[in-house]
């Protein structure tokens, strides 16, 4: 009889090990996984952070042929007319998302290639050796063209006084001031994307 209930007892223990053994199992296995989703996140975030870095030199270049067009070569000649070849807009584009983002650079990557391209909007090559892709857009600050001479108006436009020379001269004009254009602001977005990923990266400047 005694050798009976040693023997349950004993059956009992190795139960109540076994049951302690899958619990640590369990447990070593959610710690596991934590750890991973820990590397994973970590990982993402790191080049997330290393593409933000690497689209600088794409976003200044962006900004340095929107300088260009605008200011140096003028191959934007006309201001106050559309030109999409050239990623120009004489107006600020309707449907602008809250983040002040053009809705033809919004979005997922498919819909804002399908949208960029609608517009009209030069192409896109991607980077040969980082495959990122550039796109960037020109608005002039302006809700409407307005009246006058300029098109360019306070009411419709962000304006900057004209440019008038400070120093003084001897021969002072005494009829009517000369008329000359206030000068408008102008708001480049830049978007660049990692295809077949998440990855995107908005940037804006304003030139004036």
């Amino acid at each position: 009889m005694k050798n009976y209930q040693s023997f349950a007892a004993r059956g009992r223990q190795r139960g109540v090990a076994l049951f302690v053994a899958l619990i640590a199992m369990v447990l070593l296995s959610l710690a596991g996984i934590a750890l991973v989703r820990s590397v994973d996140t970590t990982m993402s975030v790191a080049g997330n952070i290393a593409f933000r870095q690497g689209s600088i030199g794409p976003v200044n270049q962006a900004i340095e042929e929107a300088i260009d067009k605008l200011f140096k070569s003028k191959t934007i000649a006309l201001q106050n007319q559309d030109n999409p070849g050239l990623g120009y807009f004489a107006l600020l584009q309707p449907s602008e998302k809250p983040n002040g983002v053009p809705d033809v650079l919004a979005g997922d990557y498919s819909t804002m290639a399908a949208k960029y391209a609608g517009a009209g909007l030069p192409a896109v090559t991607a980077d040969p050796v980082t495959k990122m892709e550039v796109r960037s857009v020109i608005e002039r600050v302006c809700s409407a063209v307005g009246p006058g001479p300029w098109l360019v108006t306070i009411g419709t436009c962000d304006t900057l006084p004209p440019k008038v020379s400070p120093a003084g001269t001897d021969n002072k004009y005494v009829g009517k001031r000369i008329p000359l254009p206030p000068i408008p602001n102008f708001r480049v977005t830049v978007r660049v994307d990692l295809p077949n990923s998440n990855t995107v990266s908005h940037a804006q400047a304003f030139l004036r």
